[in-house]
């Protein structure tokens, strides 16, 4: 898992600033690392339980019992017997829950860099190239997470999806603070948002290019697909955090 070897942090930590309730007690338990997918579980882990769109990550708690994780932290109302032997943790949402604790596991390393965050339908990849070459004109060292890679430092990572899931996502920002990168330029996708894949990180700017009809068939009408694009401006800036249109036209969606 990428970021993750030889960490070893605090259950009780991790979860701090959460609103939780755990079916035992927390204290001593110490957390290797930290999924969502219970084919990554092995001893020591925080198995989070995601509902997802296709898999329920409920059906396989104790799959990720037997493999040895600390404990499993899943939506209110998961009953789980005896037989799971660890600490259920019940949250209100599991994937806001997800993205916080992997930013406190990695160490909140986006809080260390300037974060740009980019959506829209069309042309979110196209910034990410003109902004990094931008930032090395200025001195500052860009890595990028985007459509077509994520890259820094002269390293390149084929890109799996527009904007990771939390885990990685964290772990990746680490490593791009560990290479000394001092901007980070992201594209932020409409489903990633909805998905609270960006939740544990806030941004420095935040940028929109345009709104079409694109990923209905996910968000339904463009209304919808609308508030979720915003959710960037109106909940994942930082207090002072600046906000950019690449289109200067204004965005009316009756």
């Amino acid at each position: 898992m990428i970021g993750s070897k030889g960490k070893n942090i605090d259950l009780e930590g991790l979860l701090k600033g959460l609103k939780c309730h755990s079916s035992m007690d927390l204290n001593g338990i110490r957390v290797k690392s930290v999924t969502a997918d219970s084919r990554q579980v092995g001893p020591g882990a925080l198995f989070v339980a995601v509902p997802g769109t296709v898999v329920d990550g409920r059906t396989f708690i104790q799959d990720a019992v037997n493999k040895g994780c600390v404990a499993v932290l899943a939506e209110q109302g998961c009953k789980v017997g005896e037989m799971h032997r660890v600490p259920l943790i019940q949250v209100q949402d599991s994937r806001e829950a997800l993205g916080r604790i992997s930013a406190t596991f990695f160490g909140n390393p986006g809080g260390k860099m300037k974060v740009i965050g980019i959506t829209g339908t069309n042309g979110k990849t196209t910034c990410t190239y003109l902004l990094e070459s931008v930032i090395k004109a200025g001195g500052g060292n860009p890595g990028v997470i985007g459509t077509v890679n994520y890259r820094y430092a002269g390293k390149e990572i084929p890109s799996s999806m527009t904007t990771p899931e939390p885990v990685f996502l964290q772990g990746l920002l680490q490593e791009m603070l560990d290479a000394g990168v001092t901007h980070i330029i992201m594209e932020v996708s409409s489903h990633a948002l909805d998905q609270k894949r960006h939740a544990g990180l806030l941004f420095d700017v935040a940028l929109f290019t345009n709104l079409s009809r694109d990923h209905l068939d996910y968000h339904k009408d463009m209304k919808s697909y609308f508030t979720i694009k915003s959710q960037l401006f109106t909940e994942g800036l930082k207090k002072m955090g600046l906000r950019s249109s690449v289109n200067r036209q204004p965005v009316r969606i009756i």
